[in-house]
């Protein structure tokens, strides 16, 4: 499970949608064999050239995960009791699904004349759908696919249970004086209302085999009723479970300042603060998520949380993903009460510090306050760049979450990433102009 959770994870948008044309496919498949089967119908020359689009698209798969390379390429001329442990991938399971959903098989009946057994080879087609087990593999875990693609899953899975149990009833029950797609029609209508328990009773069967047909999807619709519903509630309760837990929180903490007569400003930057934390992150416990973790992994999972803060700072805009890496990597968190002193003026500097949360006021001494910075802007940056007194005096106005960069640190990233210095140089152009 772990392996194939790591496997899913290492995934591109890219895999993802090629992954996601294979399954629909497959869901394809699964949708027209019961229904041939049942039905029997006529070829058409659409229905032959999909089947052979489908063909191509398995085999292009097969050759773009290397099992059939690996396979022909690594495959020993014998097999024996010396060799077995190192099967080639041409010899396992997972090689032969996959060759198997390649065949095209209404495209060989059409083509050799073989109609006397069309139904034959149009029920070998659900060999496809053992290439679902290369599929799970491919992209790893359910548990870990984003909510939407669970949805449509479960969604069309659901759909191919409702089509093969109404197949099912057209083979148990005689074609009626209607035609066939008239009673695929009645036959989904009866499908439907039975898994669902409605039961309208406007449908029943006429014979023994119908009937205990009907009883066992009954038993079986209770149970798949109840799994969809409830699948469908988690991935729903789940999308939402942050924003309970934010809903709860907020009334907690209003509770709390009730109780205890909070002051208006304090209670204000709480609420501030938390909401810095729901707007800018996952949840109010994120280091709790990694805290299980090695601390070289949460370090390293702290840098990219800290890269989120960073990318839009203006003065690392030039920078490239690597840069901001080795950025978020050497920052470090400080924070301050209101009325505490962040720069103090004359004082040399050697850092530069980025606002996460909280309000800034810039002061000179002669002319007292002449600016206010918020979330996401930075200052001290010319510190970085030489050695010099400060020029004003920065003092927290509220309650401040605030990210510190050494000059130091700078001068280690700017001998791998020299974009670094220009990206800073250009916006201290910018400022002084």
């Amino acid at each position: 499970m772990t392996q194939m959770m790591l496997r899913q994870s290492k995934l591109s948008k890219k895999e993802l949608v090629w992954q996601s044309l294979v399954f629909t496919l497959l869901a394809y498949t699964a949708l027209e064999v019961p229904l041939n089967f049942a039905i029997q119908l006529p070829f058409e020359t659409w229905n032959i050239a999909l089947d052979i689009l489908i063909s191509i698209i398995f085999t292009i798969d097969l050759i773009k995960n290397n099992r059939f390379r690996r396979g022909l390429l690594k495959a020993p001329r014998r097999l024996n009791s010396y060799n077995v442990k190192n099967i080639p991938w041409y010899m396992s399971k997972f090689f032969w699904f996959d060759l198997i959903a390649c065949i095209p098989y209404d495209a060989i009946a059409f083509y050799f004349g073989l109609h006397t057994y069309v139904r034959f080879l149009r029920l070998l087609k659900f060999g496809r759908l053992l290439k679902a087990a290369t599929l799970n593999r491919n992209v790893g875990s359910f548990s870990v696919l984003p909510s939407g693609i669970k949805f449509e899953v479960i969604i069309i899975c659901s759909i191919i249970a409702i089509n093969c149990i109404a197949c099912g009833w057209i083979l148990v029950n005689p074609l009626e004086e209607v035609d066939i797609y008239t009673h695929y029609n009645k036959s989904l209508y009866w499908a439907i209302t039975t898994l669902t328990t409605i039961g309208y009773g406007d449908i029943v069967p006429t014979n023994n085999i119908g009937r205990i047909y009907t009883m066992i999807t009954m038993i079986i619709g209770v149970g798949v009723y109840g799994f969809v519903i409830g699948n469908v509630f988690n991935l729903i309760s789940q999308a939402d479970r942050y924003k309970e837990q934010t809903k709860e929180k907020f009334h907690d903490l209003s509770l709390f300042m009730k109780h205890y007569d909070i002051p208006e400003q304090l209670q204000y930057a709480v609420f501030s603060y938390y909401n810095h934390l729901y707007t800018k992150r996952l949840s109010d416990n994120d280091t709790k998520i990694i805290g299980e973790l090695p601390n070289a992994l949460q370090n390293e999972l702290q840098t990219y949380m800290n890269m989120k803060l960073i990318g839009n700072v203006p003065s690392f805009k030039l920078c490239s993903h690597a840069c901001l890496k080795a950025i978020a990597g050497s920052l470090e968190q400080i924070f301050f009460s209101p009325g505490q002193k962040i720069i103090i003026q004359g004082e040399i500097g050697y850092e530069m510090f980025i606002i996460a949360h909280g309000v800034v006021d810039v002061s000179l001494s002669e002319k007292g306050t002449v600016a206010s910075l918020h979330e996401g802007q930075c200052f001290g940056e010319v510190a970085l760049l030489e050695e010099t007194k400060r020029s004003a005096d920065v003092k927290a106005q509220t309650y401040c979450d605030l990210y510190k960069l050494s000059k130091e640190d700078f001068s280690r990233i700017v001998k791998s990433h020299p974009e670094l210095e220009k990206s800073v140089k250009r916006v201290m152009t910018k400022k002084c102009s």
